[in-house]
């Protein structure tokens, strides 16, 4: 899992795919950090992303390095409005704190992804590695 974390250190950009009315959405977030085995995410209450969440928490995401290794990630998004890591987020992500100036921001929120399945893969014809959290 630990290979997970890094690629996604250093490729924050990923792109979150969610289900809307058997429709899929798919727009681009920010990673946050990885902490106790959770993938952290921010967004708005107001967002339609929040709302289809709420409605069915299944997502996959993916993101691709500047070599074009590619991550993508399946699991369910856990919406957990936990003060300390909106603290967290808000103190290192200057855009986020743009965005909603506080963590106390009643529109911000956080969640995670806490178990799943991951593959990483590239174009040389090797096999995906695939890892379970």
């Amino acid at each position: 899992m630990q290979k997970v974390i890094d690629f996604l250190t250093a490729n924050t950009t990923v792109f979150i795919a969610t289900s809307d009315a058997s429709e899929a959405r798919v727009r681009p977030f920010q990673f946050q950090f990885a902490e106790d085995g959770r993938l952290w995410f921010c967004t708005a209450r107001s967002k339609q992303t929040f709302a289809q969440l709420q409605a069915d928490p299944r997502l996959e995401f993916s993101c691709t390095s500047p070599k074009m290794v590619t991550l993508r990630v399946k699991g369910k998004a856990n919406l957990d409005d936990n003060m300390q890591i909106k603290q967290r987020i808000i103190a290192n992500n200057g855009l986020v704190r743009s965005i909603y100036g506080s963590a106390e921001n009643p529109d911000f929120t956080v969640f995670s992804v806490d178990h799943g399945t991951a593959y990483m893969f590239d174009f040389t014809g090797n096999p995906p590695e695939s890892f379970s959290f």
